[in-house]
């Protein structure tokens, strides 16, 4: 006799209900693993600035062309505390303030920033018309409204004694009290410190350093690791105070206002962002 079997219900669909599940049950058992890691550093972390700094990175880069002298007094007006900007050299020797070793990003031109002279710079359009602004010209903005800068040097295998010539620039301008020089190379800050003993320094870090080592170059006394990479170990804030050291971070690309918020809590000393009206607004609410 021939058996008839009923159809199975369900089906595909039951099938993807039941990793709907799995995907939902995975959710929450990352959404409390993450609560209870962040939880147990909070638990440690001991003592934390009453407020973190806002810095401006690059100016602010979501106020205004980047790096140029309308973004630093959009955030001047906004009552930021400290102006981040990005230092290369000229073709002709100038100090001038831009993130890429090319123009092609950030203006109407193209070539390399160290094969074309302040002139042919200063032709190109860094957006909205306004030029490639000179150090000088941005240091000069920062001590007419007293506001401190953290310049970074960037890219100083391409240009010698990088550096120093930033450390001398904000001793002309009165700026070493209260600024710190960055900088990826160590080298460079080891540099900075033989011929600027009272120039604050940080060494930057970045993606895939989620450990700091204790001794930092040229004695820096603080550190940028880069968020992503606390949000990985925020261990890193706790440690580097435990040593004496600020510690101000850098975002790579999650600038969201509960991050800013986690690394409020964290420790940090400071925040560099490009928006800094979102940072304003989180430690407002804090």
């Amino acid at each position: 006799m021939e058996v008839i079997r009923a159809p199975r219900r369900g089906g595909c669909g039951s099938c993807l209900l039941r990793g709907m599940g799995c995907l939902s049950q995975l959710t929450v058992l990352l959404i409390l693993s993450l609560a209870l890691y962040y939880g147990l550093y909070l638990f440690q972390r001991g003592p934390i600035p009453e407020r973190p700094l806002v810095i401006a990175q690059r100016g602010g880069a979501a106020l205004a062309p980047e790096n140029t002298l309308a973004a630093f007094r959009r955030a001047i007006e906004l009552d930021v505390d400290m102006l981040e900007m990005d230092v290369q050299r000229s073709a002709d020797g100038v100090l001038v303030v831009i993130h890429d070793t090319t123009v092609d990003r950030t203006t109407d031109g193209r070539g390399r920033v160290g094969e074309l002279t302040l002139a042919e710079l200063r032709r190109l359009n860094a957006g909205n018309g306004e030029p490639i602004p000179t150090l000088d010209e941005v240091l000069a903005l920062a001590v007419q409204h007293g506001v401190p800068v953290m310049p970074e040097a960037r890219s100083p295998q391409l240009y010698p004694g990088l550096g120093a010539e930033i450390a001398l620039a904000l001793a002309r301008a009165g700026l070493v009290e209260g600024s710190v020089l960055q900088s990826f190379d160590p080298g460079t800050l080891e540099e900075v410190r033989a011929i600027a003993p009272a120039q604050p320094l940080c060494m930057l870090y970045g993606l895939g350093q989620v450990r700091v080592p204790p001794e930092q170059p040229g004695q820096a006394q603080a550190i940028c690791p880069m968020a992503e990479m606390v949000l990985l170990n925020p261990w890193i804030i706790r440690e580097a105070h435990r040593r004496g050291q600020q510690v101000y971070v850098w975002f790579g690309a999650v600038e969201h206002p509960w991050i800013l918020r986690l690394l409020t809590e964290f420790g940090a000393d400071g925040l560099i962002v490009d928006d800094p009206r979102v940072l304003q607004e989180v430690l407002a609410g804090r």
